[in-house]
Formats: structure tokens, sequence, C-alpha cells
């Protein structure tokens, strides 16, 4: 398989989990007989947990005291980290939040590195978060046991991103008779799709692929038809595959007239929002 195409280098999703409200509601009081579950009624309110999370997110004492439960004992560690893995969205909001504080970033260094099970439970939710991608190749992840976890991530991400572009690509096609943005050729999409869709439409997604480097538009002459690509592992263009399902990581990954047309066979399309 050849390079067909120069690529750019470039440098380096919305529910929370029922363990978030759980941490702030340890110390609310219960009604009579525990009828009532406050995790669940939080879960399951949108208002209520919105405020959670905000109160979460505001109160420096609450994110140290999640640092503190999710990097502590080993069992209340075990019982976080099964809620987390298990939740895609929390898993990534959780580690943003946390690497996002100094503090945050000074707890979780200090008890990984004196912690050898913890800090490989970490890299891996890391991995799994797809945010550690164009920190390395899949080849290193494999070295370090981590393969599994870093393709898991790397591609979801990537196709999630796909997918968001793609109706932003898709609503603007609504605006301008069904047809979609022309574009002479396959090309980073900053470039004639970005003078297309305008600066602030563009803006709003993510340009460049969990591996850290641009996705990739292309259009027929007419509109018609349009390809959103993520060159993949290998970074290298393998002619707009249109296989459906494919279990090859180095297989690119094509988003189509707003659908996949080539994915990672480990994932169901509607699975991707």
């Amino acid at each position: 398989m050849t390079r067909a195409f120069p690529r750019g280098r470039t440098e380096p999703r919305a529910r929370t989990s029922a363990f978030l409200a759980a941490l702030l509601l340890a110390t609310l009081p219960l009604s009579a007989c525990g009828l009532i579950d406050p995790v669940k009624k939080v879960s399951e309110n949108p208002e209520v947990r919105a405020r959670v999370i905000e109160a979460l997110v505001s109160d420096p004492g609450r994110r140290t005291e999640v640092i503190n439960r999710l990097m502590g004992q080993p069992a209340d560690r075990k019982a976080l980290l099964d809620r987390l893995l298990g939740d895609d969205d929390a898993k990534g909001a959780i580690v943003a939040t946390i690497l996002a504080d100094d503090r945050g970033k000074a707890l979780v260094a200090g008890k990984v590195a004196a912690d050898d099970a913890g800090a490989k439970v970490f890299i891996r939710m890391l991995m799994t978060t797809g945010i550690m991608g164009a920190s390395l190749t899949q080849k290193q992840a494999d070295a370090l046991g981590y393969g599994e976890a870093y393709a898991y991530g790397t591609r979801r991400r990537t196709m999630a991103d796909l997918r968001h572009l793609g109706r932003v690509v898709d609503t603007w096609a609504k605006d301008h008779n069904g047809i979609y943005p022309v574009c002479n050729g396959l090309d980073d999409v900053r470039k004639c799709l970005g003078r297309s869709l305008g600066e602030v439409q563009s803006g709003s997604v993510r340009l460049d692929d969990a591996w850290g480097e641009p996705l990739m538009y292309w259009s027929d002459k007419d509109g018609k038809e349009y390809l959103l690509i993520s060159y993949a592992t290998d970074g290298l263009w393998d002619g707009a595959g249109r296989t459906g399902p494919t279990d090859n990581l180095d297989c690119d990954i094509v988003f189509s007239n707003g659908d996949f047309a080539q994915w990672p066979g480990s994932f169901r399309k509607d699975e991707i929002q």
C-alpha cells in the first residue's frame, strides 16, 4: 500500500457516570428506609445532574475527594474504576477534570508512581479515551502491553469526530439545495472544506484524528457525494475503501454522505454518536 497523498503533521464526548453523583451525595441523608435511591434520582434527572456536576467542577475540595477516592484504598479504587471504565463519556470527563487541575495532576502523579497496579489501570484508562493517540504509535502501545486499549480509544474517538464533522457537512448541504461543499481532490479538511463551512462551524469540531493527523475531505465535482477520511493507524491512504466493517487496524475510517462506509468492525456504527 502506497501513500497517494501527502499528509501534514500537526502538534499535539454528554453523559456523566452515576458514580460522580454518588460521591457528592455520600454526605446527604437518605430518606426513611432508603426507598429513594439518590444516585438513580440524580442520574435520571438532567437538571439535578447538571447541578451536581457543576458543584463537583467548581469546588476544589470535592475534586480532591474524587481524586483521593479514585486513587486511594484498593477497595474504593476498584469500585470507582469498575463504574468509570463502564462509561466512556464519564471516563473522558473525569480524566479531563482531574488533569486540568494542578493539584489533581500532582495527586495523580504521586499515587500512580507509588502504585504499580494503579498506574497500569490509570494508563489503560487514558488509552481508552483516545487522548494518548498522538503521543505514541500502535506498535509502541503493543510493546507496552496497552495495544488493545490504545486501538479502542483512538478508533472510537476518531469515529465520533468523523460523525460529528459529517453532521456539520450534512447541515451545510441542507442549506445549499442538497449540494455538499465541492473540493478538487482529497485534502486536509482545514483547506477547501474549512473555507466552505467557515471558521465558526469548522472550529466547533476536532479536525485531527486521534492519532494527531488531519482528517481528509473529498467531494465529486457536482457535490452529490463526499468522503471524510482518517488514515487510521498507519497514516497511509488506502484508496478510500468502502468495504464496510474491517478488523485491519491500518484500514482507513471513512464517513460518507451521513454514514460510515468503512469502519472498525469491533464497533457498531449506531453506537458512535
